[in-house]
């Protein structure tokens, strides 16, 4: 039921519009990375006048373990994370937005697909064949504490982000802004929903659509840093500060359909000996805006992990906005 309400929703809109070249809002969701406050890449244009609403469905499929002297990780199930957008230009230069994100936990659906896409492309399953399909257990223990253990579906409210931006520089060619995020303790870290701490992010986001234009693509780049807050998960080992950063390429397809690639990386969230725990992660994502109307959008997209065990094995992500 949740992970269809997306695509209901954006099957009812159908003209054409003008294709749009902002960046996926793609972030790493691995259940123990997904909790703290990582930025996503807007691009350099903040929103002037109105406001946005979005609705996000991302799915994150986990097959992982590691153990090494007292710490433990087991992750085998999927996250969703399904998160209410709304921004707002409260001036020329300025926005304030709004994150409230729903966490789910539980067995999901894509392992038998996982498994067969691995096979036929000669990719590692890693031991998935031995467990049993579309189960969820999750596990976290460090110098014998137990953080994490549960083998049921965990729900829940996640981390309410709040976002701000402002507009250093904005033309037809290139814009820069600069983008701030608190993300607040509203969630639940025994059922990893939240991290149990407030984080402070701050980033420079930009758009240049000049500079590689005699290939038709737009360029997408920011970077910026997080601060943690002390958070309730292995608290003594988790950093207090990490880097995060994105580079993107967008190719129009059609006037409506915009073709889309993008890197995003975020650095070591908690100092831990097994990378399953807030490793430094990197993921390539490869998916598509739809501008299904002037004010209604879609995107599609799915990210691979290509830091192997910090970040999940796969990710898909429909996202459905309107801006007014």
């Amino acid at each position: 039921m949740y992970r269809t309400v997306s695509l209901v929703a954006v099957l009812v809109f159908a003209s054409v519009a003008v294709a749009d070249d902002a960046p996926l809002r793609i972030r790493n969701l691995a259940p123990a990375s997904g909790i703290y406050g990582q930025p996503v890449a807007f691009g350099g244009e903040v929103l002037s006048t109105g406001y946005e609403l979005t609705f996000n469905t991302q799915i994150a499929n986990n097959f992982t373990s590691a153990a090494n002297d007292d710490t433990l990780a087991f992750f085998d199930g999927e996250t969703t994370y399904l998160t209410y957008g709304y921004r707002q230009a409260i001036a020329e230069r300025f926005e304030f937005g709004v994150e409230l994100p729903w966490v789910i936990h539980d067995g999901g659906f894509m392992d038998h697909t996982i498994q067969r896409f691995h096979s036929v492309f000669g990719m590692p399953n890693n031991g998935r064949r031995e467990a049993d399909l579309n189960k969820i257990d999750y596990y976290i223990s460090d110098q014998n504490k137990v953080y994490v253990d549960f083998q049921d579906q965990k729900d829940g409210l996640g981390d309410v982000r709040l976002t701000g931006g402002y507009q250093i520089l904005r033309d037809s060619e290139r814009s820069l802004a600069v983008r701030t995020l608190v993300k607040l303790p509203t969630g639940d870290a025994d059922k990893l929903t939240g991290s149990g701490a407030t984080d402070v992010a701050a980033w420079l986001d930009y758009t240049d659509r000049e500079l590689l234009a005699r290939f038709r693509l737009s360029m997408t780049a920011a970077a910026g840093f997080i601060v943690l807050g002390e958070g309730d998960l292995m608290p003594h080992q988790q950093n207090r500060m990490a880097g995060w950063g994105h580079f993107g390429l967008s190719y129009p397809l059609t006037d409506a359909v915009t073709l889309k690639g993008q890197l995003d990386y975020q650095s070591q969230l908690i100092d831990a000996s097994i990378d399953q725990l807030g490793g430094a992660a990197l993921q390539g994502t490869f998916g598509f805006s739809w501008q299904v109307t002037p004010r209604f959008w879609s995107d599609l997209a799915m990210a691979e992990d290509l830091t192997a065990d910090s970040t999940s094995d796969v990710m898909v992500q429909l996202l459905i906005g309107t801006k007014f």
